[in-house]
């Protein structure tokens, strides 16, 4: 039996610049989400300002819940349903922004137009006070810095020379090496910008941020080499959708609707969420039958999702 995964201490700025997944082998596998920075996250611990949840799906018996956390370099979606039935729970009393930590597993989720969607499934959620979310931001600080510091080592070494790296985990280093192979126009040196924001508020000189009032953040667009802005954070804006795109509602609910088919997944015994659970499931948020196989047809078409047996699904 495998162990559980860590959770990463990360801030928001790493998190949404993160955009290559690596896929686990065989039954059971763990997938993990590979950080610019050489993080290998499965689940990951963040922290910040949790603001109010918002309901998704139309069926209050069996709601779902997305909320925003921010930390001073970004924001975080944060997600939860009745497969996370106290993370739910907690998330729903949130009525006003609140110091909160939040432990969960990554999501990555690539619409048919290629815009990435990350956010943080909750396994829990814990309201605390803003001196004890500044003690994890400070953690989170000192883990960053010392990926920066890794994967800048990396990028030093000469070729055809024997690597010398050493005083980190060799997990650590062989994530390093591979995040600087698939992040080949990343300076990992930009994300030192946004640690400056950071460090007032772990000193206690700043207040802790407050979610921006309207929308959750909808997108991260990948371009072919994913490089920070200059100010190391990743801008998030809406543009008009290309023709035959989907719109903001289809991507809404598409990625509602591989949430219901990972925690089918999850819970099942073999690793795949079975059809006709997916659609009892989906119906109970006011998905039609119809509408179903229309959304499971298009996440097939888009390489989304798969169906390597008849009747039983999972995340390509």
């Amino acid at each position: 039996m495998t162990g559980r995964e860590p959770a990463w201490r990360v801030l928001a700025q790493e998190l949404e610049a993160s955009l290559e997944e690596e896929k686990g082998v065989g039954e059971r596998a763990a997938s993990y989400l590979l950080s610019p920075l050489g993080a290998r996250m499965n689940r990951v611990l963040v922290s910040g300002t949790l603001g109010p949840a918002e309901p998704v799906g139309r069926d209050p018996e069996n709601p779902f819940y997305r909320s925003r956390l921010v930390d001073p370099t970004g924001t975080i979606a944060v997600t939860a349903g009745g497969f996370q039935p106290r993370a739910m729970a907690t998330l729903r009393e949130v009525t006003l922004p609140t110091p909160a930590i939040v432990v969960g597993k990554v999501n990555l989720f690539r619409g048919r137009d290629g815009t990435a969607y990350v956010s943080v499934r909750a396994e829990a959620v814990r309201p605390t006070s803003a001196e004890e979310v500044r003690g994890h931001l400070a953690d989170a600080v000192d883990q960053t810095v010392e990926r920066i510091r890794l994967v800048e080592a990396i990028r030093g070494e000469v070729p055809g020379t024997e690597p010398r790296i050493v005083g980190y985990p060799a997990s650590w280093v062989r994530s390093a090496r591979e995040a600087h192979r698939r992040y080949p126009g990343v300076d990992p040196g930009t994300f030192r910008g946004a640690l400056r924001s950071v460090v007032p508020v772990v000193a206690g000189s700043a207040p802790l941020p407050m979610p921006a009032a309207g929308a959750l953040p909808t997108s991260v667009e990948p371009p072919r080499i994913p490089t920070p802005s200059p100010s190391a954070r990743i801008t998030r804006s809406v543009p008009a959708p290309p023709p035959g795109a989907p719109s903001a509602g289809e991507r809404a609910e598409e990625s509602a609707f591989l949430d219901v088919i990972d925690q089918l997944a999850d819970q099942s015994a073999d690793g795949y969420a079975d059809l006709k659970e997916v659609v009892r499931a989906a119906a109970r948020t006011g998905v039609t039958s119809q509408r179903a196989e229309e959304l499971l047809g298009r996440l097939e078409e888009s390489g989304a999702v798969e169906e390597p047996i008849v009747g039983k699904l999972r995340r390509a």
